[in-house]
């Protein structure tokens, strides 16, 4: 079954806050129409990419995500066999950017629709949707409709049907986990070779390479601050942890 979208249309969004030192300054940024998952990819919609030998099938990967693949071993994601993350509606997790990024091409090649993981700004653009910017830091210590470490469960909750539904349409954008987006953050964690204001064509969108990439949302373990849509944060691409998940996204002028 193909993930249920939002359609974002073409236009020029805001992106950016002057609260948040990595995301100064706001500027506008015109994207072309693309539709985002409604929700983040789970166990259940992640299985059958297992089940199809996905893991052990170089057509799905990228070079260095091969190369990962081959060293590692892996054949499932790190928290597949945990009871508090493998319910059928939790968001995958414990996958890193290699394998969020061969499961879109795999489910490219099986739907003959060109999924991808979403850029930042295309991320942020959903997560905004022209609506006023909630103040950061957050004036609340805890959001019902926000899974942060606030919340005390420790765990994530079902990718859809329970939590915050952004004006998109989007589940869950904020909290719950983060997501990888395409977008390169720098050679390394420790470096921001990508800064804002955000630019399509200056290499940031590069897929090959081993660069750190761009995590959005927050999650369950983390504070309430860092479920902001302007907050950008950064992991390296072959690394897992079980707030970490991804949600899918492709250009409307792929669609059809």
């Amino acid at each position: 079954m193909l993930p249920a979208v939002c359609e974002i249309p073409a236009g020029q969004y805001t992106l950016g806050a002057e609260a948040l030192p990595f995301s100064r300054p706001p500027h506008p940024v015109t994207l072309a129409a693309f539709a985002l998952a409604a929700w983040a990819v789970t166990n259940g919609e992640f299985a059958p990419f297992i089940a199809a030998e996905g893991y052990q099938d170089a057509r799905f990967w990228s070079e260095m995500g091969w190369r990962w693949q081959k060293s590692k071993g892996e054949t499932q994601p790190a928290f597949w066999e945990d009871t508090r993350f493998n319910h059928t509606l939790q968001p995958v997790v414990g996958v890193c950017w290699y394998e969020a990024d061969a499961f879109a091409r795999w489910l490219a090649l099986e739907s003959g629709q060109a999924w991808r993981l979403p850029s930042e700004a295309e991320w942020e653009a959903a997560a905004r949707w022209q609506q006023p910017l909630p103040a950061w830091p957050p004036s609340e210590s805890v959001d019902a409709q926000i899974n942060s470490v606030e919340r005390g469960i420790g765990r994530t909750w079902a990718a859809h049907t329970v939590g915050q539904r952004a004006a998109c349409g989007a589940w869950n954008l904020l909290g719950n986990v983060w997501e990888w987006t395409s977008t390169r953050w720098g050679h390394n964690w420790q470096t921001l070779d990508y800064p804002y204001p955000y630019r399509a064509d200056d290499g940031r969108e590069d897929l090959s390479g081993s660069h750190a990439r761009v995590i959005r949302g927050g999650s369950y373990f983390d504070l309430l601050r860092e479920a902001h849509p302007a907050q950008r944060a950064r992991f390296l691409p072959g690394s897992r942890a079980s707030n970490i998940g991804f949600r899918l996204a492709f250009s409307q002028r792929d669609a059809g």
